[in-house]
């Protein structure tokens, strides 16, 4: 006897072999038992999930010597000749090859026969979509009143491609995909029947690169026991050309670092190995959407199917970045596999798209420039109450200093007033500190400074005022240049390092930020008409102010 596949060996026979169906099955079963029997079925449901085994079991259980029951024999005449697929009573039609109005009016005319062993005549029609509008129009009809003894049970993958007269007409019933949980039991329970050494990480990658299929997962065993007697993860990995977990964790480690040095040299290494593009960008939004779900669930150990070290590696990943810089960074790959997918050229493709989510890593988050806004707003109010204050007490001290200078000269001096005696030094005078004297910071020193730090860094700080007093560099930043101020000082350290080597003396680093001062022209207007130079020249020539600007923020 010649080799058969797995996939075709472990084809389920009965209801209770259908796996990751329960819905569906538990509604099968409890029509048969009732009577309730329709004429119209659709099963719709991604591929290898088990919709044409449903439909002829169910066949199987209209026709059985012993039914209709929901639990055929398997034993008798009409169900072996289902089971070898030679029933005269249950015709299986491919759609996509039969899909004209003639083939169609064929059907139409053998409905008419009478079943010559069972009770019922069951039509399978598999890839139902791919029939033609007029062979839908011409099976309306049919559909909607059949003989008696005549079933349809139509199977698509597409069931938004049947029209909706042809749905009306049929019970929709919908086939999910297949947990990997159930299929890796499924393959465990094969492997072990059929005596294949298998590895469990080989099962789970098997289970998790069917994607739903029990079909497609036995397609790959069968495939993989010829590659190798001892199967390994690594043997499946190779096989499949599944990208190694630790290769997805670096590269989304250098993503949300920003280094694109290293992004390049994870690519080339993926190119050198000949990983193809399209299945590794799967892979990477595969990955970036475990990590999401990891920062949002609190067990998410229970929906993501990933062993106890990959879950490590996923909480270190996560103590990096932020959720909203992981969503966007989601956003731009998924983007990315979208413009791979229409490239003429995929590698380049995907190292710009890389290259360009990884400038994602200097992008601060909306609630945290709202809360730098707000402080900034808060500092300024005080500011402005403190100016206030000052004003108060500087005009008060000089209304009484002029009362006293006023009393000191109506009185008459003494003769022991008169008397000059040399001042004596106070303990006061000598304990005041001179200030520091200011350094000079050339414009050399900066830019080799500058350049040894990254470009995110190295551009804010270019935005600050920068002098040296003594051992301390004063940063100033002005205006709205002050929201760079809170990313300088999470980098202060490395900021000292840097300028303490080129300048050969330890540097300690302070930050000052100012408002940006807004002057009006009716403010500048009045204070040029009462400069005397300006007076005297406009006098002169017999002119007139048109307009005046401010340079610099300055009045000149």
């Amino acid at each position: 006897m010649s080799y058969l596949v797995l996939a075709r060996k472990w084809r389920p026979q009965g209801f209770d072999e259908l796996i990751g169906q329960e819905p569906i099955i538990r509604v099968l079963k409890n029509s048969i038992d009732q009577g309730k029997i329709a004429h119209a079925y659709l099963f719709s449901g991604p591929r290898g999930v088990g919709k044409t085994s449903t439909a002829r079991i169910f066949a199987k259980a209209l026709n059985c010597k012993n039914g209709p029951t929901s639990t055929p024999c398997g034993l008798c005449t009409s169900c072996k000749s289902i089971t070898d697929g030679s029933s005269i009573d249950v015709m299986e039609i491919d759609g996509a090859s039969n899909n004209s109005v003639n083939d169609i009016r064929d059907l139409r005319e053998r409905v008419k026969y009478v079943p010559s062993g069972g009770r019922y005549k069951v039509y399978i029609i598999d890839e139902t979509h791919m029939l033609s509008d007029a062979a839908f129009n011409a099976l309306l009809k049919t559909l909607e009143e059949p003989p008696p003894h005549v079933v349809f049970v139509l199977a698509t993958t597409a069931p938004k491609k049947i029209p909706s007269t042809v749905l009306s007409r049929c019970q929709h019933l919908p086939f999910r995909r297949i947990s990997s949980h159930k299929i890796k039991e499924s393959l465990k329970k094969i492997s072990d029947t059929e005596a294949i050494n298998i590895s469990g990480p080989a099962i789970e990658i098997i289970a998790r690169a069917a994607d739903g299929s029990l079909r497609d997962s036995l397609t790959i065993l069968d495939q993989i026991s010829s590659f190798s007697s001892n199967i390994s993860e690594s043997d499946v990995k190779d096989l499949l050309g599944i990208a190694d977990f630790g290769t997805l964790s670096n590269l989304t480690v250098a993503l949300i670092e920003g280094k694109r040095e290293e992004i390049l040299k994870i690519t080339g290494d993926l190119m050198e190995k000949g990983t193809d593009i399209r299945s590794f960008i799967k892979e990477l939004v595969q990955f970036l959407r475990d990590m999401l779900v990891a920062s949002v669930v609190k067990n998410s150990e229970e929906i993501l199917d990933l062993s106890t070290e990959e879950m490590d590696t996923i909480k270190d990943i996560l103590s990096k970045t932020s959720e909203d810089q992981l969503t966007l960074l989601l956003s731009e790959i998924m983007k990315a596999e979208i413009d791979i997918r229409n490239s003429s050229s995929p590698r380049f493709a995907f190292e710009m798209s890389l290259i360009k989510a990884s400038f994602l890593s200097g992008i601060k988050p909306l609630n945290e420039i709202m809360e730098n806004i707000e402080s900034y707003l808060k500092l300024e109010s005080d500011t402005e109450n403190s100016v206030t204050c000052s004003r108060g007490i500087a005009e008060d001290t000089n209304h009484k200093l002029s009362e006293s200078k006023n009393n000191i000269f109506k009185q008459k001096p003494s003769d022991e007033d008169l008397k000059i005696t040399p001042p004596t030094p106070s303990v006061a005078d000598e304990s005041i500190e001179k200030p520091d004297e200011e350094n000079t910071l050339t414009d050399e020193i900066i830019d080799k400074a500058i350049k040894k730090m990254d470009p995110p860094l190295a551009s804010k700080l270019s935005k600050a005022e920068m002098k040296l007093i003594g051992e301390k560099l004063v940063l100033t930043f002005n205006g709205g240049d002050s929201l760079f101020a809170d990313s300088i000082r999470k980098n202060a350290g490395l900021i000292e390092q840097i300028f303490s080597e080129e300048i050969g003396i330890n540097i300690k680093i302070d930050i000052e930020t100012f408002k940006k001062k807004t002057v009006r022209k009716k403010d500048l207007k009045e204070e040029v008409m009462s400069n005397p130079k300006i007076i005297e020249v406009l006098e002169l020539f017999d002119g007139r102010v048109v307009d005046v600007n401010p340079i610099n923020g300055k009045s000149e």
